[in-house]
């Protein structure tokens, strides 16, 4: 057996496969485009060595979507060939990975969790379930895992700050705010490469109403990031919100075309990003332009694609804002054949969560915005478990929002928007919003007190 950089044992006696699997791990963690070539290289090395063919299958699944099957299936008829016994922990991961292209997350998650438990130096089981317990809407499980295996590393263990990046994204998303953003900033201090660390930050600004502070931490140059992978789209997101919510509408709709508007391959944070700041964007009153037509042709390539329920619940949004209502049927239909799946986390969300978000979202677009309100309104505080962050759920708060203004619906329209308020006083397009209720409503010297306040938040 032979030894990683952190002690873990894998069953190759080859130095040169595990020392280049350890540096794929690093860049795993990073993001890098290189990764699948030093796992190709690593397999060359030892054409026995279990733990490459599982993190590339593993790479695969991340992607969210079906269109990989058959490159996973290439993946898992290698580790079939291969005649080798397993150690524990590769046995572990390699149940993990099983369970997981089942869609058994649940499953999956204990057999991260036991690795984590017996070897808390395995950073490839520790984001496997630190991301995983975020898609399964169980935020406390993602920050405990990583506090339970930090105390185990020293700062000098190679890996120490990817750790950090990962506790500090479970705290802000635990409402730890201050400590995620130390623990955070911490991370990126000891690695500049840790996105997930700077990610972190980011979302605690973002909650925190911390506009130019954002825009400030994300003030990269536009090719900063050139060689990562798709999860760099995600933090360009971040950024683009800022903008939106600074006012700054030209930076944000920049920001979608060189950094959220989805490429060819399906990837599932592209599906979650774009229509989530196009509608945005227009919720804000802004015109996009024929953007949303590009994007709801991608779209109807995820009409049956259901692999992360997060991804299911931003599908309808360009379907329906377009009028494909032939593409939107079909996803109805696909959705509820999905809930019948057994054993398959993303499919229990389908009936309870994604049906009625998918269904109040069409009647949105629709024009039939009492339907929304009377869809979205029982569900709105009930949506961790289809996974997302906070920030990125806020999208149907605001769509409810808005279905309540345009239904008319006043003292509903203005407890939703008055939470808002209490809850981030410095955003001005909150108090736009406000306003424009207020205005609606017959109430131009209320509207006015709130426009004056939205001013004074800007200039703040």
């Amino acid at each position: 057996m032979a030894e990683d950089r952190r002690g873990l044992e894998h069953t190759s006696t080859s130095d040169e496969a595990v020392g280049l699997f350890d540096r794929a791990v690093d860049h795993y963690l990073e993001y890098r485009l290189d990764t699948p070539d030093l796992l190709k290289q690593a397999k060359e090395a030892d054409p026995a060595f279990v733990m490459p063919h599982i993190l590339k299958a593993s790479m695969l699944r991340l992607m969210g979507s079906n269109s990989v099957e058959a490159a996973i299936a290439t993946e898992v008829a290698a580790l079939d060939a291969l005649d080798v016994a397993r150690n524990p922990r590769e046995a572990l991961h390699e149940t993990a990975l099983r369970h997981w292209l089942k869609g058994d997350l649940t499953a999956a998650t204990r057999a991260w969790e036991a690795i984590v438990v017996e070897w808390p130096f395995d950073l490839v089981a520790l984001r496997h379930l630190h991301f995983q317990s975020f898609w399964l809407g169980e935020q406390q499980a993602m920050r405990n895992a990583v506090a339970g295996a930090l105390p185990a590393w020293s700062p000098e263990l190679p890996g120490y700050g990817f750790v950090q990046g990962m506790l500090a994204f479970g705290m802000e998303e635990a409402g730890d705010y201050a400590r995620a953003e130390a623990v955070g900033r911490d991370a990126v201090e000891r690695n500049p490469d840790d996105l997930w660390a700077i990610h972190a930050v980011a979302h605690v600004m973002e909650m925190q109403g911390r506009l130019q502070d954002g825009r400030t931490w994300l003030d990269y140059p536009a090719d900063r990031w050139a060689d990562r992978g798709p999860v760099k789209n995600h933090v360009w997101w971040h950024a683009a919100l800022f903008a939106v919510e600074s006012g700054d509408f030209d930076a944000a709709l920049a920001l979608y075309d060189t950094h959220v508007a989805p490429g060819e391959r399906r990837i599932s944070t592209d599906m979650m990003n774009a229509p989530s700041l196009l509608a945005r964007l227009e919720l804000a009153g802004q015109n996009v332009g024929d953007r949303w037509d590009e994007l709801a042709l991608w779209a109807e390539g995820w009409v049956d694609d259901h692999v992360i329920a997060f991804t299911d619940s931003h599908t309808m949004i360009p379907l329906a804002r377009t009028g494909r209502n032939e593409a939107a049927d079909r996803l109805l239909a696909s959705l509820e054949r999905f809930a019948q799946e057994p054993r398959n986390d993303a499919a229990r969300r389908a009936e309870p969560f994604l049906l009625p978000l998918a269904r109040g979202i069409r009647a949105f677009y629709d024009g039939r915005p009492g339907e929304t309100v009377e869809l979205l309104q029982p569900i709105r505080d009930r949506l961790q478990p289809i996974g997302g962050s906070h920030a990125q759920r806020d999208i149907f708060h605001q769509l409810l929002l808005e279905a309540a203004i345009r239904d008319g619906r006043w003292p509903l329209a203005r407890a939703l928007a008055s939470e808002r308020i209490t809850l981030r006083p410095t955003s001005h397009l909150n108090w736009l919003k406000l306003a424009e209720l207020f205005e609606a409503a017959g109430d131009p010297d209320a509207s006015k007190r709130a426009r004056d306040e939205a001013a004074a938040r800007l200039a703040a």
